[in-house]
């Protein structure tokens, strides 16, 4: 890998990620972000590894996971995974007016993120949303049969749910699951069981795209997003 590509594949990193029901960041956005040379951000988070005191020693395990990516040279590099927590003991080392710019935004994704995966009866929702995957797959091996084509293969499979995608965002690419909220993952559900129900009809996914837009605006309406009374939220 080329250092630009290297750089490239940094700069992709999310500034907060997603693990499970845990938000995490790391030191390589970190020194991305902060303009900050990447070994500095280590030293920082390793100058307290040599404390003997009990409650340091279990910050910094709950706090700090060392992991290996590869660098431009192809060779393993360490780098570090961090909680909240972790982040806001090493930013607030970083001074200047920039960095603390740099550390609001940091904290406001993660507040973002925190609301998102904490959502009651998300949890619930993304299971239903991925339930309705396999039927919508099985239909696709189905009607392709049916009209004499070959059996899908996974760019297939890839475009139907890209298609089912584009229903709810307007953009045609994967979605990261993190990124929906208990509304998004439910409309996605009723996007790809309505899909399934129209490929019968109409197996070329042109012919589904009036209708099914149409599905989205119509649930929209009468589905329409809650809103927090005083401060103007969507929930």
């Amino acid at each position: 890998m080329s250092k630009q590509a290297a750089k490239s594949k940094v700069q992709e990193l999310r500034l907060v990620e997603v693990n499970g029901q845990k938000l995490t960041t790391n030191s390589l956005v970190m020194a991305e972000q902060f303009g900050r040379k990447h070994k500095n951000i280590i030293a920082k988070i390793e100058s307290s590894f040599s404390s003997t005191e009990p409650e340091i020693i279990e910050f910094n395990r709950l706090n700090f996971k060392p992991v290996n990516y590869i660098d431009s040279k192809g060779e393993p590099r360490k780098f570090y995974q961090m909680t909240e927590e972790g982040f806001t003991e090493i930013a607030m080392s970083l001074t200047g007016e920039k960095a603390k710019l740099v550390r609001i935004k940091f904290l406001a994704e993660f507040k973002r993120l925190y609301k998102i995966i904490t959502e009651p009866g998300r949890k619930s929702e993304l299971q239903h949303k991925r339930d309705t995957s396999k039927p919508m797959t099985d239909m696709l091996i189905f009607v392709r049969e049916t009209v004499g084509k070959l059996a899908p293969n996974v760019n297939h499979y890839g475009n139907e749910h890209k298609f089912c995608n584009r229903a709810l965002t307007g953009k045609w690419k994967k979605i990261d699951e993190s990124e929906l909220d208990g509304y998004d993952s439910k409309l996605l559900a009723a996007i790809r069981s309505r899909n399934t129900l129209l490929m019968t009809r109409y197996p070329e996914q042109s012919d589904r795209k009036k209708p099914l837009d149409s599905f989205v605006t119509e649930y929209r309406i009468k589905h329409p997003r809650l809103m927090l009374v005083g401060n103007g939220e969507s929930l």
